[in-house]
């Protein structure tokens, strides 16, 4: 037992002792940090998986409303192209200036072909200048009848220009 009691009492033991404390502390507190670590770890590898994949949904439903307007576009776009080309627009414009050019030709000097002619440049002067603004709104909506021009008769304009001068 005095061996023991000399061990026990010399300055190395006791320091070997600290150390081991010591080294028993830091493995402890290693351990339970490294646990605290895997555990983060895990929780943001989770969190980063959920992520990637709600990403992944997202990008993908926008891709697929991508396709889809591009799609519905490429519709629209043909659908367009159709109504451009839809027969008979230019054709009853060109009915319809030959309509206004009839009537004042009627009224102007019926027979003749350079009243024709005249008659025809100011059919067209009038759907030029009437080409904006209120009038052409309600041309569009109202097209000219085949009959004689009321207005022109009606005001006494025979040549239907709206100043109120014969020619």
């Amino acid at each position: 037992m005095d061996i023991l009691t000399a061990i026990f009492t010399a300055p190395f033991t006791w320091g070997l002792l600290a150390g081991l404390v010591f080294a028993a502390w830091a493995f402890t507190s290693g351990w339970s940090a490294r646990r605290t670590l895997r555990r983060e770890l895990r929780r943001l590898e989770e969190h980063c998986r959920t992520q990637v994949e709600l990403d992944a949904k997202g990008r993908q439903s926008l891709l697929d409303e991508n396709a889809a307007l591009k799609q519905q576009n490429e519709n629209l776009r043909i659908s367009l192209a159709g109504l451009k080309d839809k027969p008979g627009k230019a054709e009853l414009l060109q009915l319809h200036l030959y309509d206004r050019a009839v009537h004042l030709m009627y009224e102007r000097a019926p027979g003749f072909a350079a009243a024709w002619e005249g008659t025809l440049k100011d059919a067209q002067a009038e759907l030029d200048r009437t080409a904006t603004g209120f009038l052409p709104f309600i041309r569009r909506l109202v097209r000219p009848s085949l009959g004689p021009a009321p207005a022109a008769a009606a005001d006494g304009d025979p040549a239907g220009d709206g100043d109120g001068a014969a020619r």
